[in-house]
């Protein structure tokens, strides 16, 4: 029998009360309705749900054909990462069907043929990104297509890779551990862990760790993506998790992936902090979707509430 004082209570993220809030205000949830084509219902909890599905990073079943583990498959979640980067995501899904037109449906051979023989296919593929990075993005999605071309085994290998970083990490740290690698490759760890033939680096184009995360995200592996609203809300809700996580983050940065980068130290330590505070039975990527739209759309920066996010859950 395990007693009162033998629980250690820690406390983790209160998903349905995120919920809550974020459908709580009538503004707020007409324009998440109408920017993510969800049902307006009386249940905010089916409503976040349906918000997470719509964000197509969590696999709703894994027998589903819908996730071919092929190039196409690939590109679809690199170019995807990269539509995402520091633009409005509402403004990219309303351009979304030009934008997969232009990129010949996700066909990284094809699209890396259209660029070569149509001088104006980046320039329409930035302009339909649009924001500060559109060119960059553009270029980087040229890079993918190009490397995929090359290298048809890419999930493969890139899965291999995967399987090859789990020693030495505890079992969800994998994905972030991944992620930063593909972001900032050291030439160490490079040497241990080669990229394919027709690869000169494990480097995802165009990403560091953050984007990297996305891209990963995309292909259904579970994660935190440390971006700036996660960070800044993990920062003010969980600052002591935060501080124990920079630790290990420190370590994994170190010792594993051989880089002293604080960038990708502290995109480690809001990562690794998210899991830990993601409760028991919720998928790390739904916990950070919610975390994040709470962010963009409710507790904006400044403007942030002292309204109770977390719960207290007990371990024996």
């Amino acid at each position: 029998m395990i007693t009162g004082s033998s629980v250690r209570q820690f406390k983790v993220l209160n998903i349905e009360r995120i919920s809550e809030k974020l459908f709580e205000s009538r503004e707020i949830r007409e324009k998440l309705c109408r920017d993510y084509c969800i049902e307006d219902i009386d249940d905010p909890v089916k409503m976040a749900d349906s918000l997470v599905s719509s964000m197509g990073q969590v696999r709703l079943s894994d027998s589903s054909t819908e996730y071919l583990e092929d190039n196409r498959t690939v590109f679809r979640a690199a170019a995807l990462a990269l539509a995402s980067n520091m633009r409005q995501w509402s403004r990219f899904l309303s351009r979304r069907l030009k934008f997969e037109s232009l990129l010949e449906q996700y066909d990284p051979i094809s699209f890396s043929h259209a660029v070569e023989v149509d001088g104006a296919r980046l320039r329409d593929v930035a302009d339909c990104l649009g924001g500060q990075t559109g060119w960059g993005d553009a270029k980087a999605m040229a890079k993918w297509a190009t490397m995929l071309a090359r290298v048809t085994d890419y999930f493969s290998a890139l899965n291999e890779l995967r399987r090859d970083m789990e020693t030495g990490v505890d079992g969800g740290e994998v994905v972030p551990v991944l992620a930063a690698f593909l972001g900032s490759p050291s030439k160490r760890l490079e040497k241990k862990r080669p990229p394919p033939s027709g690869m000169e680096s494990w480097k995802a184009p165009g990403m560091g760790m953050v984007l990297a995360s996305e891209f990963l995200r995309n292909l259904h592996w579970a994660a935190f993506k440390p971006d700036r609203h996660i960070n800044r809300l993990l920062g003010r809700w969980f600052p002591e998790v935060v501080r124990k996580k920079s630790e290990r983050a420190d370590t994994i940065a170190r010792e594993i992936l051989y880089c002293g980068s604080k960038d990708v130290i502290t995109a480690l330590t809001y990562s690794l902090a998210g899991m830990t505070v993601t409760p028991k039975g919720c998928n790390f990527t739904k916990a950070d979707n919610l975390v994040w739209a709470l962010g963009a759309h409710v507790e904006k920066k400044n403007r942030e509430s002292d309204e109770v996010y977390w719960k207290t859950a007990g371990a024996p």
